[in-house]
C-alpha cells in the first residue's frame, strides 16, 4: 500500500498594498487573437497583476500597482499593440 502525499493548503496571496482595478474599453479587436495580445502586451510589465480581455464586451479589466504605473500608461501600452483604449467613464453602460 502506498501513502498519498498530502498538498498543503495555502491561501491565495493578498494584493499588494497599491493595487488598483480599473476597466478600459478597447477598440479595433476583431477576434480572439486580438484580446489575447493585449492581455500579453498588458501582463508583460511586472507592475499588472492581471489582465482580462472581453473580445464580445470590448472591454479590459486590469489590476496593477497604481504607485508606479498609471491608466495613461496601461492605455499607451494597448495603443503600442496597435488597438485603442480608454478607461471606462463612470456612467458607460456594460455592454
Amino acid at each position: 500500500m502506498g501513502t498519498d502525499a498530502l498538498e498543503p493548503v495555502t491561501s491565495p496571496a493578498p494584493p499588494p498594498p497599491n493595487s488598483t482595478s480599473i476597466e478600459l474599453v478597447v477598440g479595433g479587436m476583431h477576434c480572439q487573437s486580438c484580446a489575447a495580445l493585449i492581455e500579453e502586451t498588458l501582463v508583460r510589465d511586472h507592475r499588472v497583476q492581471r489582465a482580462e480581455v472581453d473580445l464580445d464586451a470590448a472591454r479590459a479589466s486590469v489590476a496593477f500597482d497604481s504607485s508606479s504605473l498609471s491608466v495613461d500608461d496601461l492605455c499607451a501600452a494597448v495603443v503600442s499593440a496597435g488597438y485603442t483604449a480608454a478607461p471606462v467613464a463612470s456612467g458607460d453602460p456594460v455592454s
